[in-house]
């Protein structure tokens, strides 16, 4: 390996999150953590954490991942994929990497999951959709029948909902058909987190719900457990999760504010589009990588394996860039700028050679977890 193959940078807290990247789920143990971002000269690049733990990063134009690791099937067919998308963001990241998993090549388990996950977020659009139109339906004409799922949808409510636009759109001054492809365009963008204030079963607040899991769950091994060095480790990483999972439920919160006024919201749209489908995707962009930390301590099921789990999850814990500090309505955390801590090693045959294999077999298991 050497630096003319792989320039290391030093490690800077990333302005935006477009300098910082996306997290992509590559399965080859030293890609581990690795972001992608679009490149002024090849289309897109990695952002590959340093092996040895310490600072800097690598960035990594595909032809120079040979030179640090031999990728699997999966992470080739990954940035293929991934080059040739229009937009790099976590949305068509995540779209990418279903593919790439549906058709197998991240094992069988994960084949079956993406499947599954694409049929969730089908049903999930479905259902955003249905309630941001019910919404507009229920605040034009607000002593109708109310309805909260999509097996209440009826003729007569289709007629109620063609009539709410078409007054909306009167109002507003733009074409009715323009307003319904607003809702449907805004039901997909919402989607993950959830348009109803109780849903649970969206992707946003499930993978919440997960965080604040593992956290505890580390918390009570923690006390129970380890009373040397890698205890005040493990106490890093579950305060930094801890803050994650509430700071995410904060943004949660705030981010469906607007559809207690779905008219209004309309108008928005009308008016600065961009804008509301930026607000749309704060929470994934805030919780973006978060779910790789996680699944790496569910997955350890021996005190061993927490314990390696652990000094894996210290080089791949988000820092978020400097543009999340001007989000407006929601505070986020100084601590949440900097790295946890750094633990670094000269030694990672672990993670090259046959002792990779094990690893890859347990990122795929990861892969499907994910899903």
């Amino acid at each position: 390996m050497t630096e003319t193959a792989i320039p290391l940078i030093e490690n800077h807290q990333p302005a935006t999150f477009r300098t910082r990247g996306i997290a992509a789920p590559f399965t080859t143990p030293l890609l581990a953590g690795a972001r992608i971002r679009e490149s002024s000269r090849t289309g897109i690049e990695l952002v590959v954490p340093n092996p040895s733990g310490g600072r800097g990063v690598y960035i990594v134009h595909w032809p120079g991942v040979g030179a640090l690791c031999k990728p699997t099937v999966h992470d080739t067919m990954l940035f293929r994929r991934c080059s040739a998308l229009r937009d790099i963001d976590t949305a068509s990241i995540r779209a990418a990497a279903l593919d790439v998993a549906l058709e197998g090549h991240a094992g069988r388990d994960a084949a079956a999951a993406a499947e599954t996950s694409i049929a969730a977020d089908r049903s999930q659009r479905l259902l955003s959709h249905f309630l941001l139109l019910m919404g507009v339906v229920e605040q034009v004409d607000p002593d109708g029948i109310k309805a909260t799922s999509l097996l209440e949808r009826t003729p007569d409510r289709d007629r109620r909902a063609s009539a709410a636009v078409h007054l909306v759109a009167k109002e507003i001054g733009r074409p009715a058909s323009y307003l319904a492809g607003g809702l449907a365009a805004m039901g997909d963008a919402f989607s993950p987190i959830g348009v109803a204030a109780d849903d649970q079963a969206a992707r946003i607040p499930r993978l919440i719900l997960r965080l604040r899991e593992t956290s505890a769950a580390m918390a009570s091994w923690l006390s129970d457990g380890p009373n040397d060095e890698i205890a005040g480790l493990g106490r890093l990483v579950t305060a930094a999760m801890q803050s994650a999972g509430d700071t995410g439920a904060a943004l949660l919160q705030a981010t469906r504010l607007p559809f207690a006024d779905p008219v209004g919201l309309l108008k928005s749209w009308c008016s600065a589009r961009t804008e509301v489908i930026a607000r749309s995707g704060r929470c994934d962009a805030l919780l973006d990588g978060w779910e790789r930390v996680a699944l790496l301590w569910l997955a350890a099921a021996t005190d061993a394996t927490r314990r390696a789990a652990l000094f894996e999850m210290i080089p791949v814990i988000p820092v978020l860039p400097r543009e999340a500090m001007d989000w407006d309505g929601i505070a986020i955390p100084a601590a949440a700028m900097d790295p946890v801590c750094r633990v670094t090693s000269h030694d990672n045959t672990w993670r090259n050679g046959s002792a990779s294999f094990g690893l890859v077999e347990r990122n795929e298991t990861l892969r499907a977890m994910s899903l």
